[in-house]
């Protein structure tokens, strides 16, 4: 865990790092598109088609119970759907780039902007769809419960970015040469990360796409489907902000926004830190009929990591537009009501993170699938009609309303049930096994 957040702590301060730099080389205007293409990139995350999310339960499983031949056919039918996948969606996108109208889509104004944002956007997915397969690397460790690897691996990718950024700014390259040299070494340490995992001397877990199997395949796509639904309508919810921020204020506003929400990287990358080895954790516990502890540690997760996320956003609302300025400079001021709200938002997820690791560990995604869908249509709504009211802060406030009352709240009611649920069928596996 120390080495997880030591390797955490290194990523957050480079991202924080990056800010200044692109933004003072880039503009306002093409800091905000940019932020707008990672936003798109963001949506894309269902492209997995959850299975991603459906290897770390099954793979989860498959460790507690000690069965590594099921272990290895699981990954390798993972990695086969992702390649597939990656492969699948970089046609598509190779057959539709030249009919797409970029510089409308991102509301691109200046001539050096038109002429950038579509190659952008062309090397930033390129990226995304090379790092799909290489995500199994990613879930393998997760599953063994190695996530400080995961961190390591994701802070030196980060450290490789910043200097190849520095490269990039010396040489005065344009936006798409920024793109691949943000996205690329991140890409490149995975990479070596897969590499390490599944070299022959390393690791029992060592499989090919040849162990494959077609029905262990359709199972992680048909738990994956809900994973699909649940990833899709988070992303829609927590990135649509920027897509509704450039559409009704412009690409200024998207740098607000941006530069805001990155200085609220700081307690986001702590608690994800801190939350993500239960999601795994649970499951094994899960699987073994533990669920005493699984009550227990949900507890003990939410009490815990409010105590880490209020006294850090309330210091970040306070002293956020003195730091920012520090930062960045006088370019970008988010307004005071934004960096409210991002401090809300901090609290409020933190308390949903720790909940949707019992319920990621347990399997119970449906429920958490709908509760999204739900909650993106309204911050969708919500944040437009917002923005227009009240400016930048809009899309946040949509945000939250539509998280507490359509996420938090009914996951109040239904933790307690899910529970109830597992101690009855742990009780009766018992009586089962006693008789």
């Amino acid at each position: 865990m120390f080495a997880g957040l030591i390797a955490r702590s290194l990523t957050m301060v480079l991202s924080l790092l990056t800010v200044p730099l692109t933004l003072n080389y880039l503009g306002a205007e093409r800091y905000g598109i940019w932020l707008t293409i990672s936003s798109l990139i963001g949506l894309l995350a269902f492209t997995d088609l959850g299975v991603g999310s459906g290897l770390l339960n099954a793979l989860s499983r498959e460790l507690a119970l000690r069965n590594a031949v099921g272990a290895k056919t699981q990954i390798a039918s993972a990695a086969m759907i992702l390649c597939l996948v990656a492969i699948t969606f970089g046609v598509a996108f190779a057959l539709l780039y030249p009919l797409i109208p970029w510089a409308t889509v991102f509301q691109a104004k200046s001539s050096i902007a038109i002429s950038e944002v579509g190659p952008a956007v062309g090397a930033w997915l390129a990226c995304f769809l090379v790092s799909l397969p290489l995500s199994v690397g990613v879930q393998t460790r997760l599953a063994r419960q190695e996530g400080y690897l995961v961190h390591i691996t994701a802070a030196a990718g980060n450290l490789a970015a910043v200097f190849a950024l520095l490269l990039v700014l010396h040489a005065q390259l344009p936006l798409p040469a920024l793109v691949l040299a943000m996205a690329g070494p991140p890409v490149i340490a995975s990479a070596v990360n897969c590499w390490v995992l599944f070299s022959p001397d390393a690791s029992s877990l060592r499989s090919n796409l040849g162990a494959a199997d077609l029905r262990i395949g359709t199972q992680l796509l048909r738990t994956g489907s809900l994973f699909v639904l649940l990833q899709f309508a988070m992303a829609m919810a927590f990135t649509s902000d920027t897509l509704v921020l450039t559409h009704v204020l412009g690409p200024q506003a998207v740098a607000e926004y941006g530069v805001a929400s990155r200085l609220f990287l700081i307690p986001a990358g702590i608690i994800g830190t801190v939350l993500s080895p239960l999601w795994p954790a649970y499951g094994d516990a899960i699987a073994r009929g533990d669920v005493a502890w699984a009550r227990r540690t949900l507890t003990r997760s939410i009490i815990g990591i409010c105590t880490i996320a209020v006294p850090i956003a309330v210091l970040l609302i306070i002293g956020g537009q003195r730091l920012i300025r520090i930062w960045v400079g006088d370019s970008v001021s988010p307004p005071p009501a934004l960096l409210a709200c991002f401090g809300l938002w901090t609290i409020f997820s933190a308390v949903g993170s720790a909940v949707a690791m019992l319920l990621n560990g347990a399997g119970e995604i449906r429920i958490q699938a709908i509760a999204a869908i739900a909650m993106a249509l309204a911050n969708l709504a919500l944040s437009i009609w917002l923005t227009f009211q009240i400016g930048v802060a809009g899309v946040m406030v949509g945000t939250l309303v539509a998280y507490l009352t359509l996420v938090l709240g009914p996951m109040s009611i239904y933790v307690p049930i899910v529970l109830r649920r597992l101690t009855e069928r742990g009780q009766r596996s018992l009586a089962s096994v006693s008789m």
